[in-house]
């Protein structure tokens, strides 16, 4: 089983997905499933020209700041922090990937990158691909675009997965499935303008078995949104796909800010943790093992991921990354014997709560502060009545 990751904006560390690989192989042996293989792909070293922009955009703020001494330079140029940090390396790294030069070069690399991944392991014939942010877009434009010539490294990448004849390609693979987070796919197909029969066809030009596609999205990102309705993405014959959410604030100070009704400020704080946090991410790395193994809501489990999906909606639910699940009791049982409902209160009266399913391995791991308590109970007593024995 082989996984590749293709990355997205502001990454200029080829060590950018270690976190989530880490918390990928936990689950795999929770599962006591046999490890994949992993490799990170990366391209970050096609770099746009953001820090020459800003360079000359203190050159222009110095000099209207000479010209009106009275007003100081953040004043005439406001939340310049924000401005150069996520804003332009976002969309400074979108232009670069559609410079027709660039872009080139940067499929190229992934084309490459992915030859030598398969090479080094020629017995392994199953593929998954989880990109990130940007990198969704660009494997977005290299499966499914019509825009490149013959010779595009698009079209050798699609040959390697199988899509299309090659006769210099002789390492094929069976792609299973897709895996893409904090995604602006929904904005940049307004240019690209693919449609969605063109993944059908993808889908069924290479392969008797089934692709699938699941994508992520934050609830504090404001870069990435669902696709399903927008995109007209409906899952059919060997075709499945599904949007999938997680509802946690990205930080401590975006949900402070949401406690106290403080919304824009909220978002301010939490949009740049929020599009990275997919990256170290219990969460993201439990969707992703279970979209690889393909056990997301199969009957023999629905229950319990009804219950999670539940508590992963209840106001103020944090992820847990202490050590308290050992100290939980049984808060109730799920009637179809999927698993249990645990609660630890601790000495501060916060509340953890905790979902195992029927092998005691824990698939959810939350906790609320004070000001949320009342909303968790009453969710509690809710899956209680109407989940539980």
């Amino acid at each position: 089983m082989l996984v590749f990751f293709i990355h997205g904006v502001a990454t200029r560390d080829v060590k950018y997905a270690d976190d989530l690989k880490e918390l990928i192989r936990q689950e795999f042996l929770k599962k006591e499933q046999l490890l994949p293989h992993f490799y990170s792909s990366f391209w970050g070293d096609v770099l746009s020209d953001v820090d020459k922009m800003w360079n000359c955009i203190y050159q222009d703020v110095e000099l209207a700041r000479k010209n009106t001494p009275q007003i100081p330079s953040e004043e005439i140029f406001r939340y310049q922090k924000f401005r150069k940090g996520f804003l332009s390396e976002f969309i400074g790294d979108v232009f670069t990937y559609f410079n027709l030069e660039r872009g080139l070069a940067i499929r190229k690399k992934i084309a490459q990158q992915l030859y030598d991944f398969l090479k080094n392991h020629p017995d392994d014939r199953e593929l998954h691909i989880i990109a990130h942010s940007l990198g969704s877009v660009i494997l977005w434009d290299i499966l499914f675009s019509d825009r490149f010539n013959a010779k595009d490294p698009a079209f050798y990448i699609r040959s390697m997965i199988g899509s299309c004849n090659e006769p210099n390609v002789n390492r094929q693979v069976y792609l299973k499935t897709i895996t893409t987070m904090g995604s602006p796919i929904l904005f940049v197909n307004t240019m690209l303008n693919i449609p969605a029969k063109k993944i059908r066809e993808f889908a069924n030009s290479y392969q008797q078995k089934s692709l699938s596609w699941i994508n992520i999205v934050h609830a504090s990102d404001i870069v990435s949104y669902p696709l399903s309705s927008q995109l007209n993405i409906d899952s059919a014959g060997n075709f499945v796909f599904r949007d999938e959410y997680i509802w946690e604030d990205a930080n401590l100070a975006e949900k402070a800010a949401r406690s106290v009704g403080q919304v824009d400020l909220a978002m301010a704080l939490g949009v740049s943790d929020a599009h990275s946090s997919y990256l170290n991410s219990q969460k993201t790395a439990s969707l992703v093992v279970n979209h690889i193994l393909g056990i997301k809501n199969t009957e023999s489990n629905k229950l319990i991921y009804d219950v999670i999906n539940r508590l992963e909606k209840v106001r103020g639910m944090t992820e847990d990354t202490s050590d308290n699940a050992k100290l939980a009791t049984i808060y109730s049982i799920l009637k179809d014997n999927s698993g249990t409902v645990k609660l630890f209160i601790n000495t501060f009266k916060v509340h953890h709560i905790y979902v195992f399913d029927k092998n005691e391995v824990c698939q959810f791991k939350g906790f609320v502060g004070w000001i949320d308590t009342p909303a968790l109970q009453e969710e509690l007593e809710f899956i209680k009545r109407n989940f539980c024995l």
